[in-house]
């Protein structure tokens, strides 16, 4: 096959080449650069050109100050679904839903506050967004994060009892990571007398949701400590520490 090759172009005349290379040169710069594209350029993201698309859509129904177009384009853009993130159009549209009564959106924004993205980061504010989304919209994550705020004095004043107060009512309504949380502060005695029970009780029902509470604080693990507390444990104690436990729980499955 090689001789062939070379018999035929040692038949074609050199003036044709000469007169042809203008002409077959772009062709054959296109042609490689189609070869090399297939192996090097990647087609596009299905998910990115999905985002993109609704983008587009919800954008429109923002515009009209559509509430649930406007969290759906402010998550879009705080996650860079699109793109990379763009904090300053996802502040733009939280607060454009809350403006409206969006319950979700003070959460969102305080997020924003406390991570410094599209706002100079800011925890007093967020404080008080997250405080308005625990109030107003009852909402669990804010009662964590506002609990968290003061056990660290990140935009308030440190205040054990007061994150003590918020985390409760977030684990009392099935917050995992507000479970360890306070497991850690019955077990150190942070702010609050040491209390090896009530540690046992609330690592022992972060443990139900083991993976989501290690979310929160990977630095606790609820089992492994709630495992040490129970083998330290009288058969007393254990059997007041089972009760707790099953009530409590209980207690959370009814809300």
């Amino acid at each position: 096959m090689r001789f062939w090759l070379i018999a035929i172009w040692n038949t074609i005349p050199r003036r044709w080449v000469i007169i042809a290379l203008p002409v077959l040169t772009p062709f054959v710069l296109l042609l490689g650069w189609w070869l090399i594209a297939g192996f090097f350029i990647k087609p596009p993201d299905p998910g990115f050109v999905a985002a993109q698309a609704e983008l587009t859509r919800v954008l429109a129904a923002a515009q009209t100050g559509d509430r649930a177009a406007q969290m759906r384009a402010a998550v879009i853009y705080r996650d860079g679904l699109t793109g990379k993130p763009d904090g300053a159009e996802a502040y733009r549209w939280f607060t454009e839903a809350m403006k409206r009564g969006d319950l979700d959106a003070p959460l969102m924004l305080g997020d924003l506050y406390a991570r410094g993205l599209g706002v100079r980061q800011d925890y007093a504010r967020a404080a008080e967004l997250y405080r308005t989304a625990a109030n107003f919209g009852r909402s669990v994550e804010a009662q964590y994060l506002l609990g968290d705020l003061y056990a660290y004095g990140r935009g308030l004043p440190q205040d054990y009892a007061m994150a003590i107060d918020w985390l409760r009512k977030a684990g009392l309504r099935g917050h995992a990571g507000a479970q360890s949380y306070l497991g850690s502060f019955y077990e150190n005695g942070f702010g609050i007398d040491r209390d090896p029970v009530e540690a046992y009780v609330w690592y022992n029902l972060a443990a139900q949701q083991r993976s989501v509470a290690m979310s929160f604080r990977a630095d606790i693990d609820p089992r492994a400590s709630a495992d040490k507390l129970k083998a330290a444990f009288s058969r007393l104690e254990l059997r007041d520490a089972e009760r707790k436990f099953a009530e409590r729980r209980k207690a959370i499955h009814a809300n």
